[in-house]
């Protein structure tokens, strides 16, 4: 069985962009939940700094990130990108070495 992909992305607003980036951003969420292969897309926001947004994402596999890459919901946001963020995107693609067990 294929090892599940996890994606950690770093988005960082413009100086007054942070709540026009933070509702692009909402509004990934749902159309990407209903990927194939999407397992989890959680969006975060750095307790100390509110311009800075971290996506948590599990996918099935590579190839299911890079065709959710390439849907209309990402690509439209992509297309905002440089109105709304400062920097590129930072992604982090990982795999799991040891899940956390709890008891």
């Amino acid at each position: 069985m294929p090892e599940n992909l996890t994606v950690i992305a770093h988005l960082r607003a413009k100086p007054g962009r942070e709540m026009a980036l933070r509702d692009a951003l909402t509004a990934l969420i749902e159309p990407t939940l209903r990927e194939p292969g999407c397992i989890a897309y959680d969006l975060h926001v750095a307790v100390d700094d509110a311009a800075s947004f971290h996506f948590y994402e599990v996918w099935r596999g590579p190839e299911e990130h890079a065709a959710n890459l390439e849907r209309p919901h990402l690509r439209g946001f992509l297309a905002q990108a440089d109105d709304l963020l400062d920097g590129d995107i930072r992604v982090h693609l990982l795999r799991l070495l040891a899940p956390a067990q709890k008891g």
